[in-house]
């Protein structure tokens, strides 16, 4: 039968869009993660190793490496064990790979013989301010186009490197064409100094965009440390002394401390808050150490006595009593600790020994060391820094997670955008710490 010519033409032009309702509803087990689907605890990836391309260079030179992961596309071995699933990730799929980039396999834990597509950017070997981010992304882009992938395909067959159930079939998309409206959760990786961590802080608390956080509810379990925090002179550090390197690590562990009790079964802690330490906590404090004399898991006690409240501190009730000036512990803190399980396996550390292990110079530190059961990636690349751009100042590295979702014909597009923030970044605290003038804090860069 044939179609009437205006017919044929409406047809063709509803076709994407019939395409992109198919591809957009989640299943009911699912909740958002930035603006791409993610599963329910069994059915993520936090209980399986975690790749380590994301860093560092061999030379200690800023890098940056770029993940692009999608529940949309599912390769599946019927008899494949569990134990020879979770070996799979972050290995090669069909030889499909460039000069910086290869396309890899994440896990889905509850299922055996499940495995989904992830293409990485190699952090160790791509240099910051160097455009070889974005060509990698460009060329990922067309390799998506080229390789078309779908269920009923000519050969949906592909090999897993290493893999003991090869070969592994393609079980979806199931619609030809399909692959320009598949959506890809990023993440990114990159060396930030601690100052430009506290400005992502304020920025997420006072909702403004930037490509480094997501694009909704940037300032989810993000707790804002500022000077305020300090009126009471903890451990003899005044307000007026503090910097913006000791602001932005506080901020990091008092949002890890009070999250401690949120992280469910199978989830890693680091889903607390979008921003993660690669280099573990104990490096991390190296950076101000000299700044924060006495016992760190005190001051920090005192730093939970706070909360802000649309620019006003005030006293957290959950964690303190008496006022701004004169704050008291109430002793919750003392029994706050992770408790992470997976596959029957259970670790534990209070906050209280997390914190004195990265005063005593453990690496890894506690927090780092629990995280083990799930996927060791809070942490993962130990003492590691990366220099500056053009200094020889060595700061941690961070990955950047939840970021806005993407299609292929976007990616290079999003990875400019977020290599250039970093970039930023870098020419702003290419020099010792300093302190924002209050009234120039919201304000800052406000087109990243």
């Amino acid at each position: 039968m044939h179609l009437p010519m205006r017919c044929s033409q409406q047809i063709a032009l509803l076709l994407p869009l019939f395409l992109w309702l198919l591809l957009q509803p989640c299943a009911a087990a699912v909740v958002r993660r930035g603006d791409y689907c993610i599963s329910q605890p069994g059915e993520d990836d936090d209980v399986d190793p975690a790749p380590t391309l994301d860093g560092p260079t061999a030379d200690g030179s800023p890098g940056i490496g770029v993940e692009f992961e999608t529940f949309n596309i599912i390769f599946e071995s019927e008899n494949c064990e569990r134990a020879s699933t979770v070996v799979s990730k972050g290995k090669m799929v069909g030889g499909r790979q460039g000069e910086n980039w290869m396309l890899t396999v994440d896990t889905t834990p509850s299922k055996p013989g499940r495995l989904s597509a992830e293409y990485i950017l190699d952090g160790t070997q791509i240099k910051l301010d160097t455009g070889k981010a974005a060509e990698a992304a460009a060329e990922i882009a067309d390799d998506i186009s080229n390789w078309n992938p779908f269920k009923d395909m000519k050969d949906p067959y592909v090999d897993v490197e290493d893999s003991t159930c090869n070969p592994w079939t393609i079980i979806k998309p199931s619609i030809d064409g399909a692959f320009p409206y598949l959506e890809w959760g990023m993440q990114a990786t990159a060396p930030l100094p601690l100052e430009a961590i506290h400005h992502l802080f304020r920025k997420a608390i006072a909702k403004e965009a930037s490509p480094l956080l997501p694009s909704i509810s940037s300032g989810t379990g993000m707790k804002l440390v500022t000077k305020e925090f300090f009126q009471a002179n903890p451990n003899g550090i005044s307000p007026d002394s503090v910097g913006d390197d000791v602001l932005g690590f506080f901020s990091l562990v008092i949002s890890y401390a009070k999250g401690a009790s949120r992280v469910t079964k199978g989830y890693s802690p680091k889903n607390i808050i979008s921003i993660m330490p690669r280099t573990d906590w104990t490096t991390l404090f190296e950076q101000v150490r000299p700044a924060v004399p006495g016992q760190l898991y005190e001051l920090v006690k005192v730093l939970a006595c706070y909360e802000q409240d649309g620019g006003d501190t005030k006293i957290d009730q959950n964690y303190c009593e008496g006022t701004v000036d004169a704050p008291k512990p109430n002793g919750k803190m003392d029994d706050t600790k992770f408790s992470l399980e997976s596959d029957g396996e259970k670790k534990e550390c209070s906050v209280k020994e997390w914190i004195q292990s990265i005063q005593d110079n453990r690496s890894p530190d506690r927090l780092s060391e629990v995280d083990k059961v799930i996927d060791g990636s809070i942490g993962r690349l130990g003492k590691a820094l990366e220099t500056v751009l053009g200094t020889d100042r060595a700061v941690p590295l961070f990955e950047f997670r939840d970021m806005a979702g993407v299609i292929a014909a976007k990616m290079e597009d999003h990875v400019t955008k977020a290599e250039q923030a970093i970039i930023d970044y870098h020419r702003k605290f290419g020099k010792a710490p300093q302190l924002f003038k209050q009234d120039e804090v919201l304000h800052l860069w406000t087109q990243t």
